[in-house]
């Protein structure tokens, strides 16, 4: 294994960087411009200069190289970049482990749905769930006017499958926050609360070391 692999950061915009790379030499801006055109902002997050810092951090490292600098006027200087063989490399490896290894992300929803309980409130998840469902109907209505904007401006379809991705785990959450919210509604699921309490307490008394007699 190479020194540089062990020491390249693993985020998904520096996977967006150079995979953007792989398919031209670019200065950061047109990096960011395409991103935004293509959608990948619905999967990584783009802030402030963090596309210039990932840039930098890939030519420090020595994954990406500079092939031109030039500057307009008083414009700040424009430095294009373009991926090398160690960076070519590392990306192939990196998303063919990607592609192939699925990975628990440890998603904030299912945290929330193992202490869900301790809202003690049937009829205030219901409510907070419903919220939830009608949020995920308007991200799936925003995912399917960006698949159709890039769709109509000819960009290939190739570039978006992540997003079509995205919007597939979205409606597939959709539907089972949906059924959820009908089980809680039909009473069966809900327990009851101070019985749930009765039982955690001795639970936890059980588990207590028992004393030891001389």
């Amino acid at each position: 294994m190479s020194t540089n692999r062990a020491r390249l950061p693993r985020t998904p915009l520096t996977l967006a960087v150079l995979n953007l790379l792989s398919e031209r030499a670019m200065h950061p801006y047109e990096m960011k411009t395409l991103m935004r055109e293509r959608g990948h902002d619905a999967v990584i997050k783009l802030k402030g200069g963090s596309v210039y810092d990932t840039v930098e951090r890939l030519q420090r490292l020595g994954f990406i190289d500079t092939v031109e600098t030039s500057r307009e006027g008083r414009r700040p200087e424009r430095t294009v970049y373009a991926i090398n063989e160690a960076g070519r490399d590392e990306l192939k490896a990196w998303l063919r482990d990607m592609v192939a290894r699925p990975v628990n992300d440890y998603p904030q929803f299912a945290a929330a749905l193992a202490f869900v309980v301790g809202l003690e409130d049937c009829q205030e998840v219901i409510s907070e769930l419903t919220r939830r469902a009608v949020a995920l109907e308007a991200q799936i209505a925003a995912d399917d006017t960006m698949l159709r904007s890039m769709a109509e401006t000819g960009i290939p379809r190739i570039f978006g499958i992540e997003l079509e991705y995205a919007r597939a785990m979205r409606r597939a959450e959709m539907e089972w926050v949906r059924g959820l919210i009908q089980e809680l509604k039909e009473g069966d699921l809900w327990p009851d609360i101070e019985a749930l309490k009765t039982w955690a307490l001795a639970e936890a008394q059980e588990a207590r070391p028992k004393e030891v007699s001389d």
